[in-house]
């Protein structure tokens, strides 16, 4: 009778990696969705610059309509007589305006502010994308121990399954559900 084979335990780590991964989304699709979540209920400042320059472009208009009506009255002498008179005099006017604000065409009002938003808007997903690659692969971790080497008590074992589980809820609230997605299809 032959000898068994060597253990090889390349293989061995490669088929439960294979049975740690089955079913569940990749690192690509975790970090997607971690910065979608990260980005939700943000403002919106994507091309704020561009459309409040273009705003510029367009004249504030104001219309105006006066009516007067002036009179005067005259009293005193006038060469050798005396005159006591009454001028009137109506008069309406009609203006219209055109203004245009083309500072704005250089820098918009408020773009200093929009920068900054879109900036921490880059940070936050960044630092989500990063947390969440973080704790997935701590997840995988916690899962190929599970499987490779189960603790020997229930306690242990008990332990280990609530870390894995804690992880993945951590995960879930990074991604907005992902995990809970997959596992549902």
């Amino acid at each position: 009778m032959a000898p068994p084979p060597p253990p090889r335990p390349e293989v061995d780590a490669f088929r439960a990696l294979a049975a740690v991964a089955a079913g569940e989304p990749g690192i690509a699709e975790v970090q997607e969705a971690a910065a979608r979540e990260a980005e939700r209920g943000g403002p919106d400042v994507e091309g704020y610059p561009g459309r409040s320059r273009m705003a510029a472009l367009l004249p504030r208009l104001a219309v105006e309509y006066r009516r007067e009506e002036r009179s005067y009255r005259v009293v005193g002498l006038q060469g050798a007589e005396e005159v006591d008179y009454l001028r009137f005099m109506p008069g309406s006017a009609l203006v219209f305006r055109a203004t245009w604000d083309l500072a704005t065409l250089v820098a918009a009002r408020g773009e200093i502010a929009a920068a900054q938003a879109a900036s921490a808007r880059a940070q936050r997903r960044e630092a989500a994308m990063k947390r969440a690659t973080a704790v997935f692969f701590d997840r995988k971790r916690a899962m190929l121990a599970l499987l490779l080497e189960p603790p020997p008590t229930a306690l242990a074992r008990a332990e280990a399954e609530l870390a894995v589980d804690r992880l993945t809820a951590e995960l879930d609230a990074l991604t907005g559900g992902l995990l809970a997605r997959e596992r549902r299809r």
